[in-house]
């Protein structure tokens, strides 16, 4: 456990830590981040509202960001071996070769690399060694479902180690399109394109890492990272949810009976009862490229290490959705971001006596573009029955440019008061700023860019921060442990980047940070000869200068504006069991508790004090249950688990499809040689075919006469075959 950046008992943590092994991910069915959710309770690890599978909502206790935009920074750090990913985009991703999962509740940065306001959550790769290794998996499931992971561990000689890793998805999507009750000619013409019948949530992907160790002498070590992805899929699935004769459907409606447009009426039983159907025909896609390098240089000092993690990143990533689920193209997102990051840390971990302490300087780098519109898909503009032809909207396109700079110092120290006693303070302080640039290209005929500018705007700010930590820490015995703590974080302010060509300077106005102060008390505990182990934790969350996205009219123009528009508490409650009562069987519980209040909602439209939090369910629970039979070959490994999330918030305000509470089983048979080279695995995810929505928006009913969600993945069973040599 390195969650404090240096090894140690997870038991002897002052924080609520979550650490998943490579051993828990396998056992648990989890080839994807998205199941992360499922297992670490006050943790919403989900699709967005907005582009669905393409990027993630990322929640800790409460606090986090639904904006995947590129002006918005998220309220959870997000780290790949010690590598700082600022962006949504992409972190839904396939993982292998994962030596464990640590999420940290609660305000993180006086030892990580970017100050965190919610928490971390640290993905943690296995590093090369001097043993060779071999080995091979293949998944083979229902929706045509397979996965393919080959690992290489290979010494090149006693100072040098090499170990490569390959991954490869391909399943089938599950939501499935129905034919339009119309002409489908009639419906194409219209549209202006063919319909698109193809299954929605499909998995394609493949990725690679290489990493090289170099023991360059006693002392120092070098670690050397090279990786890459794609994705090419058609998206998570989305299903309508309701629709109304109101806004753009009563348009289309109108249209219908006038004989504009083939029929018959757009009414709500285009919203199918199951949410594994939709009547969508329009694009729907995912286009990612990841890739990146990092090197790690480690150096000993006696009892002191010094490290620095430089690394470069960049994401090519081009999402199409078909939000309307209509076979009209009438809503959707065509979005295109392009980034590159640049980082640099030095820490420096020292042992003086009874102290033990971290430095450390962190500087960030970061240049995301969003980019033109690559096509309009809007049935109103494409038939031509709508707009008079000397009377066209002017349409237009809207790159965006930010740049990024941060440049931060922390500290961090632990003094041993006593033997039984200890006190930890740390600090940091942070600069940053940011800039951003945009324009509005005049789209021709053809729905592409042109070179006439018909709007540009700018702008550019800088934040300073403070934040701090302090616990003490009490161990009576080496089985208790029992500490109290203070932590401040803070959320990086940022830009609208979604202004609309007519407001002043296109609608660029910047925001402020978030802050958070969390106490908390925690008790962590074994018993019975450490058969079993009780950790609880119990915090209060003190929220200010909450930026919350809101849909709202500026100067008579329907944009979206982030703003920093409330206050609020939180207070919670995390409640971990593990118990071993017999030889082999191992038993795992886990409860969450969140009951956060609003004390001030500002001029929000439709947020009052009685409002619930957004992507926080009041409840989750995960269980598990283990147990190992040896036998004279092998070794059976059985597993069992569930999880609970309670009635949940999609957006900011409640909508009629919020999903109610639900539940997923999961189960997993195992064969184990007893030389471990062969494995066989039966397993299933979500058995009971529970049908659930992971994402979604209806806030903007009466607006747009629709509501729609992402759906969760059904039953899908699978056999695993692992071959070590």
């Amino acid at each position: 456990m390195t969650a404090r950046r240096r090894p140690e008992p997870l038991q002897r943590v002052p924080a609520s830590v979550v650490a998943l092994s490579r051993d828990d991910l396998e056992s648990r069915s989890v080839t994807n981040l998205r199941s992360l959710q499922n297992f670490v309770p006050n943790v919403t690890f989900a699709p967005s509202q907005n582009v669905g599978e393409a990027a993630a909502n990322v929640f800790i206790r409460g606090i986090g960001q639904e904006d995947f935009g590129v002006g918005a920074e998220g309220g959870v750090a997000f780290y790949v071996d010690g590598v700082y990913l600022p962006r949504s985009l992409g972190l839904l991703m396939n993982i292998t070769d994962i030596d464990r999962i640590e999420v940290l509740r609660g305000p993180q940065g006086t030892l990580y690399g970017k100050d965190s306001i919610g928490g971390a959550i640290n993905v943690i790769s296995t590093m090369p060694g001097p043993d060779r290794e071999r080995r091979a998996e293949l998944i083979l499931g229902n929706y045509q479902r397979v996965e393919l992971r080959t690992i290489v561990n290979e010494p090149l000689s006693s100072e040098l180690s090499l170990r490569a890793s390959i991954g490869l998805v391909s399943r089938d999507g599950y939501l499935h399109r129905l034919a339009p009750p119309a002409p489908v000619a009639l419906v194409e013409d219209a549209n202006g394109r063919p319909i698109n019948l193809h299954s929605e949530g499909d998995d394609r992907g493949q990725g690679g890492r290489l990493q090289l160790r170099w023991l360059m002498s006693d002392t120092l070590t070098a670690d050397l990272s090279l990786d890459a992805s794609r994705k090419r899929d058609r998206q998570g699935p989305i299903h309508i949810d309701l629709i109304i004769d109101s806004g753009d459907v009563a348009v289309l409606n109108d249209l219908i009976r006038r004989g504009k447009l083939p029929g018959p009426e757009i009414t709500n039983d285009l919203a199918p009862a199951d949410l594994l159907q939709s009547y969508a025909a329009g694009n729907n896609f995912t286009d990612q490229e990841f890739w990146g390098g990092s090197v790690v240089l480690t150096k000993k000092l006696g009892a002191n290490t010094l490290k620095f993690i430089g690394a470069y990143r960049g994401l090519h990533s081009h999402v199409g959705t078909d939000d309307d689920g209509l076979y009209f193209d009438l809503a959707g997102n065509d979005l295109e971001v392009k980034q590159h990051q640049l980082s640099g840390e030095l820490q420096f971990n020292g042992v003086a006596s009874r102290l033990n302490y971290t430095l450390g300087l962190f500087a960030f780098s970061e240049r995301p573009k969003l980019l033109p519109w690559g096509s309009i898909t809007d049935v109103l503009f494409t038939c031509g029955c709508y707009y008079m032809p000397d009377n066209l909207p002017v349409l237009t396109a809207d790159p965006r440019q930010l740049r990024v700079g941060n440049l931060s110092g922390y500290a961090q120290g632990t003094y041993q008061l006593s033997d039984r006693l200890s006190a930890t303070i740390g600090a940091r302080y942070s600069h940053e700023k940011k800039s951003l640039e945009g324009k509005s290209f005049v789209i021709d005929g053809d729905l592409r860019p042109t070179n006439v500018v018909l709007q540009t705007g700018a702008v550019r700010h800088s934040w300073n921060s403070f934040t701090y930590r302090a616990d003490l820490q009490y161990q009576p015995t080496p089985d208790f442990m029992a500490y109290g703590s203070i932590a401040r974080g803070y959320k990086s302010g940022g830009f609208n980047v979604r202004g609309e060509t007519g407001l002043p300077n296109m609608g660029f106005v910047p925001f402020d940070p978030e802050t958070a102060l969390t106490y908390e008390l925690g008790l962590r505990s074994e018993w019975l000869d450490r058969r079993l182990r009780l950790n609880i934790t119990l915090f209060d969350t003190e929220y200010k200068d909450i930026q919350l996205r809101q849909d709202t009219f500026v100067a008579g123009e329907f944009t979206t504006l982030i703003e920093n528009a409330a206050r609020a508490r939180i207070r919670g409650a995390e409640v971990e069991l593990t118990a071993t009562p017999t030889q082999g069987l191992t038993l795992t519980a886990a409860y969450g508790h969140l009951a956060p209040k609003y004390l001030d909602v500002g001029r929000v439209r439709g947020l009052t004090l009685a409002s619930h939090f957004q992507r926080t369910p009041r409840n989750s629970f995960s269980g598990s249950a283990d147990y190992k039979v040896p036998f004279r070959s092998g070794i059976v490994e059985l597993h069992a688990d569930y999880s609970y999330r309670s009635r949940e918030q999609f957006q900011i305000v409640a909508a009629i499809n919020d999903p109610e509470a639900y539940g997923l089983l999961g189960a997993r048979v195992a064969l184990r040689t007893r030389d471990d080279r062969w494995s066989f695995a039966l397993f299933g995810t979500n058995l009971s075919d529970r049908r659930y929505r992971t994402a979604g928006r209806g806030t903007l009913l009466r607006r747009v006469g629709f509501a729609y969600s992402s759906i969760g993945p059904p039953r899908q069973i699978g056999l695993q075959v692992s071959r070590r040599y």
